[in-house]
């Protein structure tokens, strides 16, 4: 009793521990949600501990998304590609629809920055026809805000800004319904690289402006800020306002370093050396368009592997389908050549029990016939030299055994031919030479077809005897045991006692037995 209370203690200190660790990964991810956009290192480190350390599923998909989130922040493509995956892959195993188009979605920036917008659309187009059936107002939402974000960057791909930015608005717009901040922050950051495309100096640094606002508070925004700076430099140098363009710049520059995005790095690298070679101003020109054109390298190298492990992960994903079909079809065939051959062995049986009935049928009815038939007297015989049975005796001994016949003493099981012959007051070399000279057969066989057949007048004249079992059967004729009745049976009618039972028991259940005529 201790022991089971002991065990029932330990499991609901088990449970309340599970819970409790769950309760810390939650607030965990929480907290790194929160910081990812001013120290995304931070937000990677608690993500990769609730990755090694819970086993909760949808924390597990919450922190690959924050990890997806915070590489791509810092430019590290490929590291988020795989998070991305991992991501979905492991939603594809739960049933929360929303957390499968979420981890869809978040990936879409990545892949459009890739070039991969044909990728981009496959995924989105996979996970949406799973949740056609889906009645969540959350997933409607990432459903319907997908793929407006596909419009907006199929419109960006073709260079219609004033399309791409609309589309981007009604997105962001969705997004805020849920709310969902990563999808948000990426709307907001794509529209602020549109404004300059779309409005006129002005309006567009109006825009930017307010984004701008939008990036203070207790845990600022500092990727949006980020974009927002590179794009404010890019008016300011289009002003012709050169200090505030690199002031803008150098903000931005600040901001990409401390991410160590080298992708932001490089851009806005590059940016510099065109102010300052309006500038004229000869060595910083060079030293920036140094330092961008080696960054430039290091980003051409991470979006490669990144565009690499996308197609890893496509080919494994489509081979994987490719060997589960595969299987699936070997299953199905099996399952069919299985069952076509139990067909034809159920084919095979049935018709050999229907030819081997068949001829147990035809059997019965020979053997009912020719009970129907007079018997025929033999023809005379000579009596072999060598015995001498006077021609008195020789009749008696017929008349006797006729007699012998009509009685039932052949049933007794201790018959035998010199008890007969006793019985007869003659010898056995006498009623042998008898028997065989007028019946056809030896002791043996006249004395085991008269037990059969009249076992089988009780069988046919009694209905009573077709529920006996064997041995009582084999019994009541005179036999010694159920072995030799079935042996003796089946060599008189030429079936087991058993199917002519049955025989007879179905011939009893037509109008007209097929013994009838014989009676």
């Amino acid at each position: 009793m201790r022991s089971i209370l002991y065990i029932c203690f330990m499991a609901l200190i088990s449970l309340v521990a599970s819970a409790q660790d769950d309760g810390d990964y939650k607030d965990m991810l929480a907290n790194a949600e929160t910081v990812l956009y001013a120290q995304p290192e931070e937000a990677i480190k608690i993500a990769n501990h609730v990755l090694q350390n819970s086993k909760n599923a949808n924390q597990l998909i919450q922190a690959n998304l924050l990890n997806t989130t915070a590489y791509y922040l810092k430019g590290e493509f490929e590291k988020a590609v795989k998070a991305g995956v991992e991501a979905k892959v492991l939603s594809e195993s739960t049933e929360n629809m929303s957390m499968q188009l979420k981890a869809t979605l978040v990936s879409i920036p990545i892949l459009n920055h890739l070039g991969l917008n044909l990728v981009a659309e496959q995924y989105y187009t996979n996970t949406s026809v799973s949740a056609t059936t889906e009645k969540a107002v959350e997933t409607s939402y990432f459903a319907k805000g997908g793929k407006i974000l596909l419009n907006g960057y199929a419109e960006m791909g073709q260079d219609n800004w004033q399309k791409a930015l609309e589309y981007f608005g009604q997105a962001n717009s969705i997004f805020e319904k849920i709310p969902d901040k990563a999808l948000i922050n990426e709307t907001d950051a794509t529209m602020a690289i549109l404004y300059a495309k779309v409005y006129n100096i002005d309006t567009a640094q109006n825009h930017l402006e307010a984004l701008l606002k939008k990036t203070t508070g207790e845990h600022p925004n500092n990727y949006l800020k980020m974009v927002v700076l590179n794009q404010m430099g890019e008016l300011f140098f289009l002003k012709q306002e050169y200090s505030e363009s690199i002031e803008s710049y150098l903000a931005a520059l600040q901001i990409a370093e401390l991410f160590q995005n080298k992708n932001y790095q490089s851009q806005i690298s590059e940016n510099l050396s065109s102010v300052y070679l309006a500038l004229k101003d000869t060595p910083q020109f060079y030293s920036y368009k140094k330092t961008a054109q080696q960054l430039d390298d290091a980003v051409e190298t991470t979006e490669n592997q990144a565009v690499n492990a996308i197609y890893n992960y496509v080919n494994e994903n489509n081979t994987a389908k490719r060997d589960s079909l595969k299987k699936m079809f070997m299953r199905n065939l099996l399952i069919l050549s299985a069952i076509f051959i139990v067909i034809v062995l159920t084919w095979i049986l049935l018709r050999f029990r229907y030819r081997n009935r068949a001829r147990q049928y035809n059997r019965f009815l020979n053997y009912i016939e020719n009970r129907q038939k007079p018997v025929e007297n033999l023809p005379v015989k000579e009596v072999p030299k060598g015995l001498n049975i006077p021609q008195e005796t020789e009749d008696a001994l017929v008349n006797k055994l006729a007699q012998f016949e009509k009685s039932k003493q052949f049933t007794k099981q201790d018959m035998s031919l010199a008890l007969l012959a006793a019985h007869f007051d003659t010898n056995t070399k006498y009623l042998s030479e008898v028997i065989n000279f007028h019946k056809g057969k030896n002791f043996n066989s006249y004395i085991n077809e008269l037990r059969i057949n009249y076992i089988i007048d009780k069988l046919k004249s009694n209905r009573t005897y077709l529920q006996y079992k064997i041995s009582y059967l084999a019994e009541e004729s005179g036999f010694s045991s159920h072995s030799s009745f079935a042996t003796v049976f089946k060599t008189v009618t030429g079936i087991p006692p058993t199917v002519f039972i049955d025989l007879l028991k179905s011939s009893k259940k037509t109008s007209k037995p097929i013994y009838e005529e014989v009676e």
